[in-house]
This record gives structure tokens, sequence and C-alpha cells, in this order.
């Protein structure tokens, strides 16, 4: 039997959670601006778009595999943080609010049981 998700987080883990994955899309969303960037950087923009529905639902399964998939937007950040200094601000928020979505999402999960 699927999980529905009907237990929801608390509203402060709740709003930072939704605030920390909207800060991740539009760092991410930023990147794709500089003209540097390759292809491979729409995947975590994609992925974040597709885990929307479900993070606005408070489905636990999208929690789950979403805490796993922020692996990409952090290594992006770690990328650009050692490699470019001129990036180093964005870079840093970057891998900043991707533990902090990756701390609240295992929060949500914490609670919701």
């Amino acid at each position: 039997m699927a999980e529905t998700g009907l237990s929801r987080p608390p509203v402060l883990i709740r709003s930072l959670l939704l605030a920390s994955h909207a800060v991740v899309m539009l760092l991410i969303l930023a990147a794709l601006i500089l003209p540097a960037y390759p292809w491979w950087v729409w995947l975590p923009l994609v992925v974040m778009l597709l885990s929307i529905p479900g993070i606005l639902a408070s489905r636990t399964y999208t929690y789950r595999w979403l805490m796993m998939v922020l692996a990409l937007p952090v290594a992006l950040g770690l990328m650009e943080l050692i490699a470019n200094p001129a990036l180093r601000l964005w870079s840093a928020s970057l891998v900043f609010f991707s533990c902090m979505l990756f701390f609240c999402l295992a929060l949500a999960l914490r609670t919701s049981r």
C-alpha cells in the first residue's frame, strides 16, 4: 500500500522546506543564465520541478527520493566552489540551501511518523 503522506510536518519545518526548495530552484536557474554551463545543469532543475506536486502534497515518498537527488545540486555547488572563484558566493549559497533542504526533508520525515 502506498503512503499518502496525510500527516503534515509542523508549520515551521514545512515553511522552511518550501522556502529552501524555492531558493535552490532559483539558484540553479540563475546558473543556467551563464553561457559556460553544460547541458546537464538542467537535470537538477528538472528534478526539482518534478518534485513540486509531491512536496505540496507532503508525500513521504517524494521527500525520500528528493533527499537522494539533492546530491546533484550539492555536487554542482561544490564543483564551482572549488573551481571558479568568481562564483564563490553563488556556489556557497547553493550548497548551504541544498543542505538546509536536506535537513528540512529529514525533519519532516521524522516528525510525520
